[in-house]
């Protein structure tokens, strides 16, 4: 509805606002042809003259191409021109709570230097419409394309419209499970295997899963790693070794005390990232727990505090400035048009032992 009260801006600008929103939203795809004149004249309610503004303005901003005889197009390939000529790549996060984006942001904005770019940082407190606001905003500024680390791994339509407009984007750390994308990432399946079977190589028998409940297909693959392990050793599955917390933006203690605290817990510990490790340093310490006397843990990231910890935190090393460097590196070449199919590359992970395992022994 436009607003035609005396304050509002001209009608003009808000009909080329709306018709601008149907362009980006995939409503009208590129090359496709807008409703005449005319129509557009009986759809807003409003003189002629308003429509001609409002196409003169899409068209000066590279949104609209008009052909004699034919009729005003959606020409997105003028749009996606300027954008590249303003030398700006987006990095777009749901949370800064450690040292794990930093140091992509490091890796990203390095290859993008490089290659006489800039960087606008988005940090989206994990909120998925929050996200979607960065990411039209960042558009309509006309940023050359965007480095998305995903709130979910669900269907964001959002993505999807870009992704058929041929609007340059990467996920980083996980991708979307019905959405075929350009993404960077670790092997998180085969890290938690790797971290596993370093504990039941120890001697441990009972081994617990501690993680968080997230959307995100980078925590189910650790989850399915953990009893990929089990499996392999022919150790039966138990999912009163298994605890589920809330991860954001801060870990509740109650539930990790309540999971430690009964008679059958676990000797050691898998968890699924150096957040929830640290929790269980805390809730351990509560308890009047050694570490990693009478629980050894393992975590994944090697966030710069692991090494701190005490005792120093035995982790799976994701390598962070890698990924940030691997997915500006293809972010490029999605923009200079280099590649003709999805880059779906998937980075090993790194044992790191430390002190905060130790070999099963009974009654400590």
């Amino acid at each position: 509805m436009l607003d035609r009260s005396s304050n509002a801006p001209h009608l003009h600008m808000q009909v080329a606002g709306m018709l601008k929103d149907r362009i980006r939203s995939g409503i009208w795809p590129d090359r496709t042809a807008i409703p005449s004149e005319k129509e557009l004249c009986a759809e807003f309610d409003v003189a002629r003259g308003t429509i001609r503004q409002a196409l003169q303005t899409l068209e000066s901003e590279g949104y609209l191409i008009r052909e004699q005889g034919r009729g005003t197009f959606v020409h997105l390939a003028e749009v996606n021109q300027v954008a590249l000529r303003s030398k700006r790549l987006a990095f777009v996060v749901p949370y800064v709570r450690d040292s794990s984006i930093p140091t992509m942001l490091v890796g990203f904005q390095q290859v993008a230097e490089e290659a006489g770019f800039s960087v606008i940082f988005n940090h989206v407190n994990n909120d998925q419409s929050q996200q979607e606001r960065a990411i039209v905003k960042l558009i309509d500024e006309h940023i050359a394309g965007i480095g998305l680390y995903p709130v979910s791994s669900e269907e964001i339509s959002l993505v999807e419209r870009l992704k058929e407009s041929g609007f340059p984007i990467v996920l980083i750390d996980r991708y979307l499970r019905s959405l075929s994308t350009d993404y960077v990432m670790t092997d998180h399946f085969s890290g938690i295997i790797r971290g596993t079977q370093y504990l039941l190589d120890l001697g441990h028998r009972r081994v617990g899963f501690v993680t968080w409940l997230s959307p995100a297909v980078s925590m189910e693959h650790r989850f399915l790693g953990y009893r990929q392990a089990l499996s392999e050793r022919q150790i039966p599955f138990d999912e009163r070794l298994v605890c589920r917390v809330e991860g954001y933006p801060v870990i509740d203690l109650t539930p990790l005390q309540q999971y430690l605290s009964g008679e059958d817990r676990p000797s050691a510990i898998v968890a699924a990232n150096d957040q929830i490790a640290i929790g269980l340093y805390r809730a351990a310490a509560s308890l009047s727990l050694r570490i990693p006397e009478d629980l050894s843990i393992i975590g994944f990231d090697n966030l710069d505090v692991s090494s701190h910890l005490d005792p120093p935190l035995t982790t799976i090393a994701q390598p962070f400035l890698t990924i940030g460097q691997v997915a500006a590196n293809c972010l490029l070449r999605r923009i200079r048009g280099e590649q003709s199919y999805y880059e779906q590359v998937t980075l090993q992970p790194e044992l790191v032992i430390r002190d905060s395992c130790r070999a099963f022994r009974l009654n400590g």
